[in-house]
């Protein structure tokens, strides 16, 4: 399932949560279900890319933030 666009600020919060303890249990954005996986594919300096699955609810998406990029001088 992708993730509904009601539930993207709460996957953004998920997303920073998990940066800061990326151990911990955090709940499903969509589901609330503990547990929900995360990972950081991204190709910084350009843009953070994550992946985001729930076993319980079958959430299987990808968020794309994109950066400024590196600064010309």
């Amino acid at each position: 399932m992708d993730l509904p666009k009601e539930h993207l600020s709460d996957a953004l919060d998920r997303i920073a949560a998990w940066r800061t303890d990326p151990d911990s249990a955090l709940p499903c954005p969509v589901c609330g279900a503990s547990g929900v996986e995360i990972i950081d594919r991204s190709a910084r300096p350009y843009s953070e890319w994550y992946a985001m699955r729930c076993a319980q609810c079958g959430l299987d998406a990808a968020l794309h933030i994109p950066l400024a990029g590196p600064a010309a001088y």
